[in-house]
């Protein structure tokens, strides 16, 4: 695996522009960044030499000051805080002391997203020639286009990922400013567009696609595929009140196919770098004499290590679009994970996300690794909640498949029906009994085996009645027999659900009363039909 070995902060600044960052006027031209570290507000965060700071929860002028003078003196190159930049006269002398810029980010933005974009950068400038020009490329050509047809533009992947943005965002509109900020198209304005058939429409053309009207508040735009050798690849997107004239539909078509060969380039780039922590990853968690080798090659060696297993609560499903958002996840933690572990690793394998985390750092323990998974699932709530499986520290590498194997079990718990409680974090520990009731599940599906008795009598009455009494059964059990709560669990009148407990207690033959009988009934509803209310 590389590290990446430095980016210009000028060309971090210039990237991100007025859209994320502010305050570029305090950077050296001459300094490069290596790394994004996160404050951890307990003082100068470890390897801050080289490194964008990331100043989550730095307020107020004291404050700033203070971090300024410790992570200038560290050789940190940029501190990036939230805007409003509290620039006194203190602050004000820190910087013109200390050699390290003050960035402001913008309020809406967050510190993962920023933490994502520079590591990008990064990565890009690390990957060779051909996928640092290729990135570049990409902004370059979108500020070329902004400037003739005189409009804000993204160019997109597939998935309605923004690549490279202008960097006029801020003349654009309430959906532009939404998606430029989380680098990525919200959903409801993709499936809309879906919907209506642009997306079939825009890449079905040889020519730019005009939308004069795609909702309320959304101004008019103008779609042009990106295309290659009978791929599809992306798409460029310019707001542009009226349809284009013959100039500009002219340097669309040509911008597309400069925007293809650069994405093909960046195609190839990011594949061999997914391949390669893919299989760092996989001979990771195999264990034995190669996973030493392979923590060795990362350079942490034999030390104690552990697996985080990611994905999302509903499941990764077997499409394209889901397996592009695994792949993002994927790359999300590994961004994420790099502020905090710089020697992690974590690749996609299947629809779940493999972290390996060696602790190689002083305050590195099971409670840390955990609230840094918190944090990040936190941080990720979106239309798709991620959930995180935290396998045990093993003394050394060559037996992370056991940790792997806990991450597993964990993940599963909090992927199935039985997490009602809605956690997004659990060690195996946490969920044992779920896990084991899982597991014997399985046991008896392999068998065929299948309910029998009172709860069997139930699932057929509901079948041929149709009617609820298996789930009115689940409440009451759920809720310990207290029958307001349980009749609202299922949405239904106190006295309507007094009736069907005593017509499921008659239809059945169940003693309510019997404390075996109640406890048969739960463990027969979790093994077999494990589905909550």
């Amino acid at each position: 695996m590389t590290t990446p070995t430095g980016v210009s902060i000028v060309d971090i600044v210039d990237r991100l522009g007025m859209t994320f960052l502010s305050g570029g006027d305090t950077v050296d031209d001459a300094r490069t960044v290596s790394r994004v570290t996160l404050h951890e507000g307990s003082g100068v965060t470890q390897d801050s030499a080289g490194a964008v700071v990331l100043g989550a929860g730095l307020a107020g002028s004291a404050d700033i000051a203070t971090a300024v003078k410790e992570y200038g003196s560290a050789g940190a190159v940029a501190l990036i805080v939230r805007e409003p930049l509290a620039v006194d006269e203190s602050v004000a002398r820190a910087v013109a002391e200390a050699d390290i810029a003050l960035l402001g980010m913008v309020k809406d933005a967050s510190w993962l997203q920023s933490a994502s974009l520079i590591n990008e950068i990064l990565e890009s400038g690390n990957n060779g020639d051909h996928t640092s020009a290729a990135d570049a490329d990409l902004f370059d050509l979108a500020n070329s286009i902004a400037q003739v047809l005189n409009g804000p533009v993204t160019i997109e992947n597939q998935s309605s990922r923004i690549l490279a943005f202008s960097a006029d965002q801020a003349f654009g509109d309430e959906a532009r400013k939404q998606s430029v900020l989380g680098h990525q198209v919200p959903q409801h304005y993709s499936d809309r567009l879906r919907s209506m058939g642009y997306f079939n429409k825009i890449y079905g053309s040889t020519l730019p696609v005009f939308l004069p009207g795609i909702g309320p508040g959304i101004r008019p735009r103008v779609g042009m595929r990106i295309h290659a050798a009978s791929q599809i690849l992306g798409s460029i997107w310019v707001i542009l009140d009226e349809e284009p004239n013959e100039l500009q539909v002219k340097t669309l078509v040509e911008a597309a196919g400069v925007a293809a060969m650069s994405l093909l380039r960046a195609k190839l780039a990011a594949d061999s770098a997914r391949r390669l922590r893919l299989g760092e990853v996989i001979t990771l968690l195999s264990g034995g004499t190669s996973a030493k080798e392979a923590a060795e090659r990362l350079g942490y060696g034999r030390s104690k290590a552990n697996v985080l297993a990611a994905g999302f609560r509903s499941g990764a499903g077997a499409s394209l679009e889901a397996e592009a958002d695994v792949d993002q996840l994927a790359l999300t933690l590994n961004t994420y994970l790099h502020q905090v572990f710089p020697l992690s690793v974590a690749a996609a394998i299947g629809g779940t996300v493999y972290a390996v985390i060696p602790h190689t750092r002083h305050q590195t323990d099971d409670d840390y690794v955990r609230r840094i998974a918190s944090e990040f699932a936190d941080r990720s709530r979106s239309e798709k909640s991620v959930v995180i499986g935290i396998g045990a520290t093993v003394a050394d590498v060559m037996t992370l498949e056991k940790s792997r194997d806990e991450a597993d079990r964990a993940l599963r718990v909090l992927r199935s029906t039985w997490n009602s409680s809605g956690r997004t974090v659990a060690r195996a520990d946490d969920v044992q009994i779920n896990s084991l009731l899982l597991r014997l599940s399985d046991a008896l599906a392999d068998e065929d085996e299948t309910a029998s008795g009172p709860l069997a009598v139930l699932r057929e009455y509901d079948r041929t009645h149709d009617i609820n009494l298996v789930d009115t059964l689940r409440a009451w059990l759920d809720t310990f027999g207290d029958i307001p709560a349980a009749a609202s669990l299922v949405h239904i009148h106190v006295n309507t659900f007094r009736y069907r407990l005593k017509k499921l207690a008659g239809i059945a033959g169940i003693d309510l009363d019997d404390p075996e009988t109640r406890f048969s009934l739960m463990l027969q509803l979790r093994l077999f039909y494990p589905t909550a209310l």
